[in-house]
């Protein structure tokens, strides 16, 4: 059978038969070579491994869980992925700065005449920038299976911000600040990358980085931070789920995450937050109806502290860090919230208020968490204090608000204080809203820390306004385009052992100013999708 084939392959190509002469002799031939070597080589072929190939599986729609989802090849897992991306201009009115977390109840000694601020102390308006960009992308991930016992979810939300100007340092969306001397020089841009959420979901239990379940309106409407809480901590929660839309909530939060300064009144003496030992607790009773939602919420706060020789905290330091006193506190806090649809009046329409106080546990009342001022963008360890007193240290700045001060009594004296937050939204047609959002902030120290009982300047009792407005047009779902004004007053006491204004301009400073305004616009395009 070999020969033959050999020979009539041969015979086609020879000099006797004129190559493609008879094109359908050709293809004959070719099909009865083709098909004798198939049946000569059938046997070897039949010993060989066979394998069949997977059938291809399409991405299938999963409707179990709402729109976006689908289920990822070869599981039962349903996966929604998502996204944002924005871009943010912000306007400032330059002004000069002077910051007084530097000697405001820092254990700073006053002087006989007052204390002057240091050159490091004081930035010129001309060396600041007037508008600045931020750029948020953020990436989500939803997974969601269902089993015998329930829901098992998986969320994950990664954002990386860009900041330029006073984009870099003005909060809100958390670029960090400088780390180097600024105070005669413009602001360096900004690049960070944070896990803004991470968190597991399963019959009830939350565990992860998630929003803190005391927390209720959370920064809904306003493109820049109010305040209020609004905090992204680690945690490990549980929630029941009650009749008729209560449901109750437990949790134990990252304590780190709403740690606040601590101050000194004491000259020559610096504190810091101790160690924690005991994660704050968290308690929530919540109702949700068709009309709206109402919440109350309180939370457990220890306030851990030390006091150190100056020396101790130098850099390099000085001398072996040993406390000279400690303080070992807790703080709470308590809050209110209620939401109501306001449908009647437009659809999508939603009208908000929330009233918190807090005594040494400032962070419940601070703000956003995530702010680049003390937040962990920053590697500062205050995220507690939330965001700055003035967007963009406008003026003379106060103290980093604490938990509790230092003084001259010997012991570490708790701060109080209470934040009010309202805001409404409103949709002028289904494609066009506006809203409107303030809060109010008070707080208080003891006369001990107010007077600088200890020889050191002492702290200040602050009032702070915030009240802004915006306009969205959303032509498309999920893609905003927006403008939004605000405008803060920060009302403040005189801090004790401070120059008099006379001294002060002598020295080429400006007087202190118990009370500074500021105006801020941005001008905001995103696409979430």
């Amino acid at each position: 059978m070999t020969a033959l084939l050999k020979y009539e392959f041969l015979s086609l190509f020879s000099e006797e038969t004129p190559m493609f002469n008879n094109v359908s002799q050709v293809f004959g031939l070719s099909f009865g070579v083709s098909a004798s070597l198939f049946a000569a080589d059938f046997s070897m072929a039949a010993d060989l491994p066979w394998h069949k190939s997977a059938p291809m599986e399409y991405v299938r729609v999963c409707d179990d869980f709402g729109a976006g989802f689908f289920y990822l090849p070869g599981t039962e897992t349903c996966l929604k992925v998502g996204g944002l991306a924005l871009t943010e201009m912000r306007l400032f009115d330059p002004s000069y700065s002077i910051g007084g977390n530097g000697f405001y109840g820092n254990g700073v000694a006053r002087p006989v005449g007052g204390y002057l601020p240091s050159p490091s102390q004081y930035t010129n308006a001309r060396s600041r920038d007037a508008y600045g960009f931020a750029i948020l992308g953020r990436v989500e991930l939803d997974a969601r299976s269902k089993t015998e016992w329930g829901t098992v979810r998986a969320f994950m939300r990664v954002d990386a911000y860009y900041g330029s100007s006073q984009g870099a340092a003005s909060g809100g969306l958390a670029q960090a600040p400088n780390t180097w001397n600024g105070s005669a020089g413009t602001s360096a841009p900004r690049e960070t990358t944070t896990v803004n959420k991470a968190f597991i979901q399963f019959a009830g239990l939350t565990a992860g980085r998630a929003q803190s379940f005391f927390d209720f309106y959370a920064d809904a409407y306003n493109f820049g931070s109010i305040r209020g809480s609004n905090a992204t901590v680690a945690l490990l929660a549980y929630t029941a789920t009650l009749p008729d839309g209560w449901s109750t909530s437990i949790s134990l939060e990252d304590q780190p995450s709403r740690r606040a300064a601590i101050g000194s009144t004491i000259a020559g003496y610096q504190a810091q937050p101790a160690g924690v030992r005991v994660p704050d607790i968290v308690g929530s009773f919540r109702l949700d109806r068709n009309w709206g939602a109402f919440q109350v919420s309180a939370a457990a706060h220890q306030v851990r502290a030390s006091l150190f020789p100056s020396s101790a905290l130098a850099i390099p330091p000085a001398s072996y860090a040993f406390p000279s006193l400690t303080a070992n506190e807790y703080g709470f806090a308590v809050q209110g919230g209620l939401m109501i649809n306001a449908d009647q009046i437009a659809a999508g329409d939603k009208f908000w208020l929330q009233g918190a106080y807090e005594k040494g546990a400032f962070s419940y009342i601070a703000g956003n968490n995530f702010s680049y001022s003390y937040g962990a963008v920053s590697q500062n360890r205050y995220m507690g204090s939330g965001i700055s007193a003035m967007d963009n240290s406008v003026g003379w700045n106060p103290e980093v608000n604490s938990d509790c001060v230092f003084t001259g009594s010997g012991s570490c004296e708790r701060q109080w204080g209470w934040a009010f937050v309202g805001a409404y939204k409103h949709y002028w047609i289904p494609s066009l809203s506006s809203s409107l959002f303030t809060s109010y902030l008070e707080t208080h120290y003891s006369a001990n820390a107010l007077n600088g009982l200890g020889g050191a300047v002492g702290v200040a009792n602050a009032k702070e306004t915030r009240v802004g407005t915006n306009l969205i047009w959303t032509p498309l779902r999920g893609f905003d385009i927006g403008g939004e004004f605000a405008y803060i007053n920060l009302t403040q006491t005189r801090p004790a052992g401070l120059a008099s204004d006379t001294a002060l301009v002598a020295a080429g400073l400006p007087a202190f100013k118990p009370s500074v305004n500021t105006y801020e616009t941005r001008i905001r395009v995103q696409r979430a999708f």
